[in-house]
């Protein structure tokens, strides 16, 4: 493996994400995290793949090994990855390596070109590999999403506009209105997931995405409050990862409210 093998890929992963956020939303480029400066860890596990964890920083140099360092742990999810394990991988790591939402984790094949240039080992990605790239690609993108501070703005819809207040002791909506009083009575939630549902039947004439992403938020809806809106949660994210650069800017200004409901 050449020396430079995991930084080729830490850039490679946060060259990925640069590209997307600037199709996608090139006015948040400038705040979007790690594209400004990151840390990186990457991690041999078994023979034939890798784990890479980049970690959001203010400034400063980016830092990181060359080579892939041992695991560190022994109770990892069953491998090799695949489409059917991914999810759980994700999630493992994220709780693993304490992961904010800023940060990024993927687990991907070990494929060695000999360039210093970790396009050139994409090349050699099979096609299942290649796709289990994509996922986890939109599936941090989407992640990185739910923790920017200000809301990420959809595509103009005529006269209508949604401000949600989360602060003070209950959360509400407004719609067509200004209110930045204390909140004190009326339940946002209700109103989230019809708002997420109207803003995906905008997004796409694709029946089958389409009912896809609207049984996870009904999910989403019909568990709030309970031990399984969590794993609700993270179908619906993982759904929207796959369908980022169509779905994102429409469901992106729902995502911070939707991550407040998890705490």
């Amino acid at each position: 493996m050449r020396s430079s093998f995991a930084a080729d890929w830490a850039f490679g992963i946060v060259g990925a994400i640069e590209k997307i956020v600037r199709r996608a939303f090139p006015s948040e480029v400038r705040r979007w995290p790690i594209l400004q400066a990151f840390n990186f860890e990457a991690y041999s596990v078994g023979s034939e793949q890798f784990v890479m964890i980049i970690r959001d920083k203010l400034s400063g140099i980016n830092v990181g090994p060359g080579i892939p360092q041992p695991f560190p742990y022994k109770d990892y999810p069953p491998l090799p990855v695949s489409e059917a394990n991914v999810d759980q991988w994700l999630s493992y790591l994220a709780r693993k390596f304490e992961l904010r939402s800023d940060d990024v984790a993927m687990i991907l094949p070990i494929h060695d070109s000999g360039r210093s240039d970790a396009a050139a080992d994409f090349d050699m990605f099979s096609s299942e590999e290649r796709q289990l790239w994509n996922h986890q690609l939109n599936f941090a993108i989407a992640r990185q999403m739910t923790g920017m501070k200000v809301s990420l703005q959809p595509s103009p819809s005529p006269s209508t506009y949604v401000t949600y207040n989360v602060s003070g002791t209950n959360a509400r909506v407004n719609i067509n209105s200004n209110d930045s009083s204390v909140n004190v009575v009326s339940d946002v939630t209700p109103e989230l997931f019809q708002q997420m549902l109207t803003a995906i039947r905008a997004a796409t004439e694709d029946d089958a995405t389409r009912s896809k992403l609207e049984r996870t938020v009904e999910e989403m809806r019909a568990n709030y409050g309970t031990s399984q809106f969590l794993q609700c949660y993270t179908s619906f994210m993982s759904v929207l990862a796959d369908h980022m650069q169509v779905l994102g800017p429409r469901v992106a200004p729902f995502l911070p409210a939707l991550a407040r409901l998890l705490t």
